[in-house]
C-alpha cells in the first residue's frame, strides 16, 4: 500500500544527496524543504540514445509530500517557457497522478527525481539534439492532463474519465458492482477493476473525490 509522507526524512534526503553529490539543501523561511544545485545524470529511453547531462535545479518540497508533490524550477536557463512549463515558470513533468503512478508504492524524494524529474530532463536534451520528444508529447496544460488520466485508466472519452474518477472515490465493493466506464458492458468487477483498485489503494478514495470535483465543477 502506497504510504504518505509527512515531510522526506533524513534517510530519504540522505538518498538524494548521496546519488546527486552536488545538490545541497537551501534554508528557507516558509518551512519547505529545498535542494538546489547541479543534477548530473546519465539515461536513456527504449532504444533511443543514452545521454549524459547535467542541469541547473531547485527542487521545493511541501509538508505532507507525497500528496503535493515537489515543484521543480530550471536555473540555468536552458529550458525555454514554452516547454512544458507552468505559468511560474515550474517544469510540468506531467499530471499528479501520472507522478504518484511512476513513484510506486513506495514514494520517496529519491524516485520522484530519478522517475519523475530526471526522464522530463532527457526528453528536453533529446529535444534539443533532434527536434523532437523520444516518447511522444501531450498537449500543454489541462487537455494534456486530461489525455495523461486517460491513458493511465484506459479509456477515451472525457465522460469515461470522470465516471473512472467516480468510481476510484467509492469504495472497492461498491464500484465492482457498477458498469465499467470503458464500454466493455461488464461490470468493473469483471474488467478495469485491478488498475481502479491498485490505483484507489495508492492515493486513496479521498484524492479521487477532490479530483471528480475538480474534473465535474461540482461537489454533489
Amino acid at each position: 500500500m502506497c504510504s504518505d509522507l509527512a515531510r522526506p526524512d533524513n534517510r530519504q534526503l540522505e538518498e538524494v544527496l548521496r546519488r546527486f553529490p552536488e545538490l545541497a539543501v537551501v534554508p528557507t523561511a516558509d518551512g519547505n524543504l529545498q535542494v538546489a544545485g547541479n543534477l548530473s545524470f546519465s539515461a536513456e529511453h527504449a532504444a533511443n540514445e543514452r545521454i549524459d547531462d547535467c542541469y541547473e535545479v531547485e527542487i521545493s518540497v511541501a509538508p505532507g509530500f507525497p500528496r503535493p508533490l515537489p515543484h521543480v524550477l530550471e536555473l540555468g536557463g536552458r529550458i525555454p517557457t514554452g516547454f512544458h512549463k507552468h505559468p511560474d515558470g515550474t517544469l510540468c513533468l506531467g499530471s499528479s497522478l501520472r507522478q504518484r503512478f511512476l513513484m510506486g508504492r513506495q514514494p520517496s524524494l529519491l524516485r520522484f527525481v530519478e522517475r519523475c524529474l530526471i526522464p522530463y530532463l532527457y526528453g528536453f536534451s533529446y529535444f534539443q539534439r533532434h527536434g523532437k520528444l523520444p516518447f511522444g508529447e501531450l498537449a500543454h496544460g489541462a487537455e494534456g492532463i486530461r489525455q495523461d488520466y486517460k491513458d493511465l485508466f484506459g479509456v477515451e472519452s472525457g465522460e469515461a474519465l470522470r465516471s473512472m474518477f467516480l468510481l476510484a472515490s467509492m469504495k472497492k465493493r461498491d464500484a465492482n458492482k457498477r458498469q465499467c466506464p470503458c464500454e466493455s458492458r461488464r461490470r468493473l468487477g469483471k474488467c478495469h477493476n485491478r488498475r481502479v483498485n491498485w490505483l484507489r489503494k495508492c492515493f486513496g478514495r479521498s484524492w479521487f473525490r477532490e479530483e471528480y470535483y475538480q474534473l465535474t465543477g461540482r461537489r454533489s
